[in-house]
Parts: structure tokens; sequence; C-alpha cells
């Protein structure tokens, strides 16, 4: 790969990521001797760009705060032994986390902004900036895109984690524990592609051999969290069919499910409206657990059915995540089962009564 395919890839990747994720004010990476990568701050988003002078006075004020940061940190932390660490200034907060062996990773956030409930997204693009520096990153199956999960009340909490806090206020999240299986179920009307996108998941393949599920499908995918390679996040996957024959099992495999994906088909107006009768069902039996209801099939802008702002609106009111994919062509669907592994990650970390150091 080269040097200017990688810096492009960077910033493409940052820009996405500070477009995604309000309050990400600016993103710089380094490497493991202090020098700078790349960088990208949100005032590039502006519709007339910056101009030379515009671009200094930002930077340089970001650098203003990070040069002392860097200092701090190699002065009193090991680095290569933390998973990240958030620091607190008068108006913003900074998240560092290592990337690799060989790069490390500031986010710098308004203040006010909730710092665990965007970490799986920083955990997930430190993940993809590791795949370029080591050019593992494949186009094919991966993308600079970071999903825009509209984010409701039962994964919210999912992804609210307590840290361990230092005398200086400082929170330190380098802990490595072994967690268990998270299992997560798929529902949805038939053919809305609910076994495509766990085999996009689990194989990165797309097939447009339509097999109808027949009864329950169960797939396990385990992977590693960047900064975390003592554990392994490991899904047990349930996918439920969806024909009206098989109503009567599925509620046998809904128990212990600790997350849900609600699937439907953005070119047919009977899955949108399907989608009500399976949250209601699951929510039933399941409670108060994450739900993700996803619009799939967004290749298909040509014969959409069902705008993004409707399926914002039905998650508000399913007061659940929102997420638009398409399994063909790979946009956002790996991601998503990410996100949630590493939110439900953290929660297990939480679960686990770590002391305050």
């Amino acid at each position: 790969m080269r040097l200017g395919q990688k810096e492009k890839l960077f910033l493409d990747l940052m820009r996405n990521f500070i477009e995604a994720i309000n309050g990400i004010e600016a993103i710089w990476m380094y490497d493991r001797e202090g020098l700078l990568i790349s960088k990208y701050a949100r005032a590039e988003l502006s519709k007339d760009g910056l101009n030379e002078y515009e671009r200094e006075e930002i930077y340089g004020a970001f650098a203003s705060i990070f040069d002392p940061l860097l200092k701090k940190i190699n002065s009193e932390y090991k680095i290569g032994e933390l998973g990240s660490i958030t620091f607190e200034t008068l108006d913003h907060h900074i998240i560092f986390l290592e990337a690799g062996p060989k790069a490390i990773v500031l986010i710098i956030t308004v203040y006010d902004l909730e710092i665990s409930s965007i970490l799986p997204y920083c955990y997930l693009f430190v993940e993809k900036v590791v795949q370029i520096i080591e050019e593992s990153f494949d186009l094919k199956y991966n993308t600079v895109m970071i999903p825009k999960l509209i984010i409701g009340n039962s994964f919210d909490n999912t992804l609210k984690s307590s840290f361990v806090k230092t005398e200086n206020n400082e929170i330190l999240i380098g802990r490595k524990k072994e967690v268990n299986f998270f299992k997560l179920i798929i529902i949805g009307d038939a053919a809305v592609g609910k076994t495509s996108m766990i085999s996009r998941f689990v194989k990165g393949k797309f097939s447009t051999d339509y097999r109808p599920t027949l009864g329950i499908s169960i797939t396990t995918m385990r992977f590693n969290i960047q900064g975390f390679e003592d554990s392994v996040v490991r899904f047990l996957i349930f996918d439920l069919a969806g024909q009206e024959f098989f109503k009567r099992v599925r509620h046998m495999y809904y128990s212990g499910a600790q997350a849900v994906f609600v699937v439907y088909d953005i070119t047919r107006r009977e899955t949108f409206k399907g989608a009500d009768f399976w949250f209601e069902d699951a929510k039933k039996e399941l409670g108060d657990i994450p739900f993700v209801l996803i619009g799939n099939k967004i290749d298909l802008e040509n014969e959409r059915q069902i705008s993004t702002e409707e399926g914002m609106e039905k998650a508000k009111n399913f007061r659940c995540t929102f997420v638009e994919t398409s399994v063909k062509t790979n946009v956002n669907v790996e991601d998503t089962f990410k996100i949630l592994g590493i939110g439900m990650f953290f929660r297990k970390i939480d679960d686990l009564d770590v002391p305050e150091s």
C-alpha cells in the first residue's frame, strides 16, 4: 500500500468518524516516537473548507493541548499495557487509545459528551487504523465508513460502563478480562436478509442464492477488541425463521438473549409493518435489553418504499437503536455487529466490580 493511499484512507476514515459522531472535535494520530501521522478537525467539514490561516489557528490550538498531554502519558504510563485513558480539560475530554504496536490516537470531544456512549465507535475506529497501518485493510471486505447508529435508550444503557479513576480524575480503561458468549437473536419477516447479514459478518461473503431458514439456524462468531487482545467477544447468533408456521417454536429460543436485531427490507413495506409484531413479540419475552431496528437492502435505493426518516421514527417509538444496511455492498453490517459486541463487552466488564485504583 503506497504512502499516499494510506494517507487518503486515514483522512477519509477520520472525516467519516467525525461526521458520524456528534461532539468529536478533532482526531490526531502519532507513531510511537511522537511523530504526527495524520490529523483531522471537525472545522474541516465546513462547506467552503478552511484557508491556510484558519487551519493553522485551529490545529495550533489543539497542538497546545496535545503536546503536554503526550509528554504526561509517556512519563506516567507504560504504553503498550493500556486500553485507553480519558483526560479532562476545562472545555474538552481527550481520549487516548493505543492503535497496535505502531501508533497512538488522540480524540478530542466537547466536554458534555458522554464518553462511555462513544467508546465502542472509538475502538472500531482504532481497529480500522491498525488495519490500514498493517496493510491488512482490504476494501473488498472493509470500509472506511463508520455506522451512523441512531442510539435509543435500550442500546445506550448497554454502552454505559464504570471505569477505573485515578487520583487526577483520569479514567483508565485497560483491564483485560475473559468474557463469555453474548446471545444475539435476529428476527424479522422472511427474505429481509437476516441469514445473509450473518454470513456477511461471519464469512465476509454475500450470496445471491436465497434459501429460507427452516426453523432455527445457530452461528458462533468470536473476535478480539483492539487493545484488549487477551479478551474475546463471542457471539452466539440465533437466526429465527420468519415464516408464520414457525411461530410456536421461536419463543423457545428467545430465552437468555442479551440483544435483538429486528430487520426489515426497505423495498417492502409489509416487512416494515411486520417489524411492529417482531419487536413486541420479543420485548414481551425479553424485557429491557438492547434492540436494534435495521433497514436492510439500501443498495436498492431506486426501489425504496420506506424512508430513512420513517425508520428513525419507528425506532424512536420503540425506544431502540436504528441503522440502515446493505449486505450486498457491506455497508454498516459487520461494523454494527462489532459496535454491539464492544458495547456489551464493556457492560460485562462493568459487572465485574473492578475497584478504583
